[in-house]
């Protein structure tokens, strides 16, 4: 029975791990900003999402598997020769319990250190890919715009030949001031040692607007921008990125809030798992995937409300006791009344 369970449940959960690196991929590429960012950057951004995801992917892979696979048995009747000889539904939940156990177990250790990593690992990614916008892969006819430096950039067509942007714009905040340069023509230039390429603009205009007025206006036949030497600073704290160690201990609402998330995951994976197995009896009429559709729903419902007992202790709605433990017990109340019909 266990492996009838854990070959699919390796089928879905490399399906799940497909999906999702497509979804992030296509949504990243689907930014216009996204050329701009160096591949390694990209990789890094599609991964960490990806790992992050795991939390959700396997409860879920697990739930669906013992729906589908047990489903299969019962609409074959090889669960029913096993109740025959003696075992119970009981006793099928405890064949399977130690591959639930190592899922779980395998869940937490997402929840609780992996999956926190992994937004570190994004957030830090991304900070950097701001600070490293690469100016050779800029686009003809898209407003760029580096939220992190505020910097925006725009041409109207691009020479393929030597990649020289033509009449291109850019609009580059420095301190208490701003400045704006048109050129017919700008290039990057590599400079000597490995160091930043600098920008070249070829005939055009410079604009200085300064806050007290004394604006100075340019006109060059070539003018080159050096990079900015300022040291990547590492991004702003953030809840999802914090330890589980240094959530227990806070007594924030919004932190307590990602806390339970965390620590609800494993006992959620466990209970969903008990409730496929009650879930997936079927008669030969319905099909071995005849409770599938209801099950799923079950799942996602459980999600769902998870998510907005989370929000409302974001909130300050829903107080932190029994707070997203609440989800719980009604999984442990959903065991119970499905487990009579088989005591």
């Amino acid at each position: 029975i266990t492996r009838e369970i854990l070959r699919p449940f390796t089928l879905i959960c490399t399906v799940l791990l497909l999906l999702m690196v497509s979804y992030s991929a296509l949504a990243l590429l689907a930014d216009a900003e996204s050329n701009l960012i160096p591949s390694n950057l990209l990789v890094v951004l599609i991964v960490s999402k990806t790992i992050a995801a795991f939390e959700l992917f396997l409860p879920l892979a697990l739930y669906i598997t013992l729906l589908m696979g047990l489903g299969k048995l019962y609409s074959e009747q090889e669960i029913s020769a096993l109740h025959a000889s003696g075992m119970s539904v009981f006793g099928l939940a405890k064949t399977l319990m130690p591959l639930i156990i190592s899922i779980v177990v395998l869940t937490a250790i997402v929840a609780i250190f992996v999956r926190p990593w992994a937004y570190d690992l994004r957030y830090t990614a991304k900070y950097q890919a701001q600070q490293t916008y690469d100016f050779d892969h800029l686009e003809e006819g898209y407003f760029y715009e580096n939220k992190e430096t505020g910097q925006v950039y725009f041409t109207t067509s691009i020479n393929e030949k030597n990649n020289v942007k033509n009449d291109i714009f850019v609009y580059q905040p420095d301190g208490d001031s701003i400045q704006v340069v048109y050129a017919q023509e700008g290039y990057h230039r590599e400079q000597e040692d490995n160091q930043a390429p600098v920008l070249v603009f070829l005939e055009g205009t410079a604009h200085r607007l300064q806050e007290d007025g004394a604006d100075t206006l340019v006109s060059f036949k070539q003018f080159t921008v050096l990079p900015k030497t300022k040291e990547v600073a590492p991004p702003s704290f953030k809840r999802k990125a914090a330890s589980t160690y240094y959530l227990a201990s806070s007594t924030d609402r919004h932190e307590v809030a990602e806390f339970q998330w965390r620590t609800t995951s494993a006992f959620k994976a466990f209970f969903l798992a008990i409730i496929a197995i009650l879930l997936a009896k079927t008669s030969p009429r319905q099909g071995r995937y005849g409770k599938l559709i209801i099950g799923v729903l079950f799942f996602f419902v459980i999600h769902a409300g998870s998510l907005i007992m989370k929000t409302w202790m974001e909130q300050g709605s829903m107080s932190a006791v029994p707070g997203m433990w609440g989800i719980v017990i009604a999984l442990i109340v959903t065991t119970a009344l499905l487990g009579k019909r088989y005591s």
